[in-house]
């Protein structure tokens, strides 16, 4: 039986056929126009391929500032040489996100994290053995205006 929209819906079809999305886009609804498009990925979930693992943002020598951009991923493995102060950046005004930050400490290395991040009880006393790895995962619930912070783990060696 050949299928008749009606209103804009696909209510009732035996068969639905939807062409597949470029490289790093997706499926989205969008209610202005009542239809699906394809939309970019970025600034609206994780991007998980190839098993569901994600692409790792990899800062080696960090120092100084140090900006943590989410265009370029949600997952960072920065090593620090020195003190740093960190910035995030590339969240999406007004939609949640996400990101975890692999922290590999030198000598003697502190930490500065921005003044929109929050913690639970404050920010938390990271590992100060060189090589040791800290492991932290940042959220936000409103595009990157406000951070909530969280230490998964500290001094895996």
């Amino acid at each position: 039986m050949p299928f008749t929209p009606s209103s804009n819906t696909i209510a009732g079809a035996g068969d639905v056929f939807l062409s597949g999305t470029t490289n790093g886009d997706l499926f989205k609804y969008n209610s202005s126009t009542s239809k699906w498009n394809n939309a970019s990925i970025i600034g609206t979930a994780a991007l998980a391929n190839s098993g569901g693992q994600e692409t790792a943002s990899t800062v080696a020598g960090a120092s100084g500032t140090q900006n943590l951009d989410l265009a370029n991923g949600n997952v960072f493995d920065v090593t620090m040489t020195g003190a740093t102060t960190f910035t995030f950046s590339g969240a999406t005004s007004g939609k949640a996100c996400s990101f975890s930050l692999y922290l590999h400490q030198g000598s003697g290395t502190t930490v500065t994290w921005p003044g929109s991040v929050k913690w639970s009880g404050g920010a938390p006393s990271l590992s100060t053995t060189a090589g040791a790895v800290d492991i932290l995962v940042f959220e936000s619930l409103n595009g990157g205006t406000t951070w909530y912070g969280s230490l998964v783990g500290t001094n895996f060696v």
